[in-house]
């Protein structure tokens, strides 16, 4: 088969997959992994469209513009393998490499060499090819991947495999080019167009595969994450917290681990949503949640039981050591939160050491107990129960 057809076929499969992704699978999941991956076919498309045009007088601008499209494509796949496990990133950032590409290519000699700026171009897929297969490879990392199902660690580490072949390939393919040159006899025929679409076309077929169920993850994950927590601060509803915390009586019980629990409750808070404004109240509640996972660490469970009011259960040697940390929370929620009009929000805490072998409500009295001693000692402080 030859270069010419094998770019058309790639074409149709690249834009029916496009179609049913987008319809089929981003339409009606959201994911952020379909939504990268259909973009990804867009622009692997929109690359595989500006090759077509090699050996007319439009090449001298599709070749580059197709270099730029490929690592765009490439991007976007790696984009679509770090919503798994890590935020997205700024698009501006984005735009680095496939401009690079596009430069690097006019720089050259576009209208009689179609390998004008290539070293440059399969660099950058080599190195935005290599990110792709460390993110999925995070991303089936037990601690940080999908968890609820082992299919979707399976289908990510296929995902990963292909990923990793094709940056081997692409390394590869870039050290021939530089030491051999793109018309060497090893070059055609290993590294050449017609190889690598087809290996481009396993890839297709593995992502095809793959996407239905990691974009169905993707949203229980995301339906999950809205059942567990509060969307204002990202500390976990009232049940949730009771629940877990609940669970964790019997193996703190078990292990002899110093546990403590704290009530704590926003000082004046009404008074700063009339005065303010409930725009201002949120940014309160959001540093509030912010300041008490920073400085009380991955291990505590951090709830919101009302409007201003939020339960603590954390590990801790002693009060004295229980004292500190949430200090060092009062002091994050003091930087991270001041006032328009320079007031300082503050929290009174009651605090007490869990007894395992109590009910979690018998525990949750005593703390609240202990708040309201803080509220009648003037607030702002941390009582014993």
């Amino acid at each position: 088969m030859d270069i010419t057809t094998l770019r058309i076929a790639f074409t149709v499969v690249a834009c029916v997959l496009l179609v049913l992704f987008y319809f089929g699978a981003y339409r009606t999941t959201r994911a952020p992994f379909s939504g990268w991956w259909t973009l990804s076919l867009l622009f692997f498309g929109a690359a595989t469209i500006c090759y077509l045009a090699n050996g007319t007088g439009l090449e001298v601008i599709a070749n580059p513009l197709g270099n730029g499209f490929g690592v765009l494509g490439a991007e976007a796949a790696w984009c679509a393998a770090r919503s798994l496990t890590a935020p997205p990133i700024p698009w501006r950032r984005l735009t680095i490499a496939p401009v690079i590409a596009i430069v690097a290519g006019l720089l050259g000699d576009p209208a009689h060499d179609r390998w004008s700026g290539g070293a440059v171009f399969l660099a950058l897929m080599t190195g935005v090819l290599a990110a792709t297969t460390w993110s999925l490879h995070r991303a089936a990392a037990p601690e940080l991947g999908p968890r609820r199902l082992p299919t979707p660690i399976i289908l990510v580490r296929a995902l990963g495999t292909i990923s990793a072949i094709l940056t081997v390939f692409y390394g590869t393919r870039t050290v021939v080019f530089v030491v051999a040159g793109p018309h060497s006899t090893v070059f055609e025929r290993w590294f050449d167009t017609a190889p690598t679409t087809l290996l481009l076309l396993v890839q297709l077929v593995v992502v095809s595969f793959s996407m239905s169920s990691l974009s169905t993850v993707q949203q229980l994950d995301d339906l999950h994450q809205r059942a567990v927590y509060d969307r204002l601060t990202g500390l976990m509803r009232p049940e949730e917290f009771r629940d877990q915390a609940a669970d964790m009586l019997p193996q703190m019980a078990h292990s002899g681990e110093v546990v403590m629990l704290a009530m704590a409750d926003l000082d004046h808070f009404k008074r700063i949503n009339d005065d303010l404004g409930h725009a201002v109240g949120d940014e309160v509640l959001r540093a509030f949640g912010w300041s008490a996972r920073t400085a009380l660490g991955p291990r505590a469970l951090c709830g919101r039981l009302g409007g201003e009011e939020f339960g603590l259960l954390f590990p801790a040697a002693d009060f004295e050591h229980a004292e500190r940390l949430l200090d060092t929370m009062s002091v994050e929620l003091h930087l991270t939160a001041a006032l328009p009009d320079g007031r300082i929000p503050t929290v009174s805490i009651g605090l007490v050491q869990v007894d395992p072998r109590a009910p979690l409500n018998t525990q949750l009295q005593r703390a609240d107990r202990a708040l309201y001693e803080a509220k009648a000692q003037g607030r702002d402080r941390i009582v014993r129960a």
